[in-house]
């Protein structure tokens, strides 16, 4: 995680959606002893989503716009993994790149903020 400090309002999960998001994970984890290895990264790309439809909930206002994109992008790119393996696959392996050019963005445009408050 970048060393800057976002400063951007606390938004956190409510337990509710704590604990589906973690009954969701530790369900996918024993599932995954069962079924072909490839599914594991599936489950885990549906808990991301899941994680950024909880965020949406709360409105954030600095990463609204990225969030409501890339959870599109990714809900319509991970059911790939059933006929298109490879773009799937292509796709996983784009997916860090992107979220770290957000959080790229969010830390250079806090510290714009940040030495425009600065006398």
């Amino acid at each position: 995680m970048p060393a800057t400090d976002r400063s951007s309002p606390q938004m956190v999960l409510t337990e509710d959606q704590a604990f589906d998001l973690l009954a969701f994970l530790f369900s996918a984890a024993e599932i995954s002893l069962v079924e072909p290895t490839y599914y594991g990264t599936f489950r885990l790309v549906d808990a991301a989503s899941r994680l950024m439809g909880f965020m949406l909930e709360h409105d954030p206002e600095r990463s609204r716009e990225f969030l409501h994109r890339f959870k599109e992008e990714v809900d319509t790119k991970k059911v790939w993994m059933m006929w298109d393996r490879e773009a799937y696959y292509d796709f996983l392996r784009a997916a860090p790149a992107i979220v770290a050019a957000e959080l790229k963005r969010l830390d250079e445009e806090a510290a714009l903020e940040s030495e425009a408050t600065t006398p």
